[in-house]
């Protein structure tokens, strides 16, 4: 019997299941934050560019970023959703991209210290850090070595 990934993410395990729902709460509070960030929390950014460099470059420097946002967290949604059917390429991603929220994190510590005001801005890493944590546990190894079988895509 075929399955499809689907099925195998109804299969999945909890801690793939709680990696998942911490990867789409990722990508929400990265999006609710950009969103924030540029037009309702003062200072917004939108403010800050418009009154330096004109509502025009300031439009476009914004769509530019909203773009990159965009696509790197749909790319996120992707190994998600791919990490949950069971591919182990998405765990890797997903994990490498933790560590790499771990890193600057840490970094960012370092440089300006740990200030519980800025503990909001750094949500989505600490999720993104959550999630590859989970994707390693035993229950979640067993997920991605019982699907050797199935094809790459």
């Amino acid at each position: 019997m075929v399955t499809t990934g689907l099925d195998r993410a109804d299969e999945a395990p909890k801690p793939v299941r709680l990696a998942y729902a911490l990867s789409m709460a990722g990508i929400a509070v990265e999006l609710v934050g950009w969103v924030l960030g540029s037009f309702v929390i003062a200072p917004t950014s939108w403010g800050d560019l418009r009154a330096d460099r004109g509502p025009s470059e300031a439009l476009g420097q914004l769509a530019v970023s909203g773009g990159v946002l965009v696509a790197l967290n749909a790319l996120w949604l992707l190994c998600a959703y791919k990490m949950r059917a069971g591919r182990r390429w998405a765990r890797v991603v997903l994990a490498a991209a933790g560590a790499l929220c771990a890193l600057w994190l840490v970094n960012n510590m370092t440089m300006s210290g740990f200030d519980v005001s800025l503990a909001g801005e750094r949500t989505h890493e600490v999720l993104a850090i959550a999630a590859a944590v989970l994707l390693y546990l035993p229950a979640a190894n067993a997920h991605f070595t019982s699907h050797r079988a199935q094809p790459s895509c």
